[in-house]
């Protein structure tokens, strides 16, 4: 069974800095922001590991600092010799099941190149932008210590810079696809595990962008999630059948009110009724009576829906 997945959150802060730009939001000619799949990834890993104690491949140290991909499987499959790396990474992980890994084998005794083991990841997520145009701010920060000279204490300040968005409501795509896994799709446990995580997806997404409370991320609030599961086909077309009302396309200060238009889904799920095994909605609270007519109308087309909580 194939996926497709529809994600659309907001934010009032800087949902995605470039670090070579001072990291400021990336800001695209048409006055739109782009966030990378990498931020959509690290929000879903952060989640899973410090809610949910879930193991990950990808992540850092104790101390915050970035560890080698062989170092990192290392410390979670023991020693990489005469082993399955990826077989062992996908059974004790919360993102090699869905994200893949690259692992390089580094033969230490030598000069010579190493091997390296990779899985492209079932799950993946376009480069995300922002369905209005953004106003950018750049307020100048002044931080005050206190340092100590011979003749007494003296007041020092710093100046800085930080960039937000007035507001942006990101729309993120992905989609699941199991063939992936290759040879892994065999392995009982393997697909046990890689089952089980799919199931977190929402959560880890949802949960995940609402949880994300840091200087740079806060406040950021989870709109509408959408996941349709397909028997056999995947046709990635997902976002084209969602669109937004003509306010939120230009730079609107808020979500508004009945922010999508669902009509063009309803149509073409229709005509997909046989491919599709079932479609699971979520949506955040001001927009739940246009989630329950969404499910109502996919529900008259003889569809399978499934509200999911928040």
């Amino acid at each position: 069974m194939t996926s497709e997945i529809l994600f659309y959150y907001e934010s009032m802060q800087n949902p995605n800095g470039d670090p070579g730009f001072e990291n400021q939001p990336r800001l695209m000619p048409d006055d739109t922001i782009m966030v990378t799949d990498v931020r959509i990834k690290r929000t879903m890993r952060d989640y899973a590991r410090d809610v949910k104690g879930e193991i990950l491949f990808v992540d850092y140290d104790d101390k915050g600092n970035a560890i080698t991909a062989d170092g990192k499987a290392e410390e979670i499959v023991g020693s990489l010799k005469h082993i399955d790396v990826i077989g062992k990474l996908l059974e004790k992980t919360f993102d090699v099941p869905l994200f893949g890994a690259l692992v390089p084998i580094r033969k230490k005794d030598s000069d010579k190149d190493g091997s390296s083991e990779k899985l492209t990841g079932p799950l993946q997520f376009g480069i995300s932008r922002s369905v209005n145009k953004v106003q950018i701010i750049n307020p100048t920060i002044v931080g005050r210590f206190v340092g100590k000279e011979k003749k007494g204490d003296k007041q020092f300040s710093t100046f800085g810079k930080f960039y937000s968005v007035e507001y942006a409501l990101i729309k993120v795509q992905g989609a699941i696809n199991p063939r992936n896994l290759g040879k892994y799709a065999e392995n009982k446990i393997i697909l046990q595990k890689f089952n089980e995580k799919v199931s977190m997806i929402h959560d880890c997404m949802w949960n995940g962008t609402n949880k994300l409370i840091t200087r740079s991320k806060y406040p950021q609030r989870s709109i509408l999630y959408i996941d349709v599961e397909y028997k056999n086909k995947i046709y990635n077309d997902l976002p084209k059948l969602v669109d937004e009302n003509s306010q939120l396309k230009e730079m609107p200060k808020n979500l508004g009110d009945s922010p999508f238009i669902f009509s063009k889904l309803v149509n073409v799920m229709e005509k997909r009724k046989s491919e599709v095994n079932v479609i699971r909605i979520c949506g955040a609270e001001d927009i739940a009576d246009d989630i329950k007519k969404l499910a109502t109308d996919l529900e008259k087309k003889g569809l399978d829906v499934e509200i999911l909580s928040d």
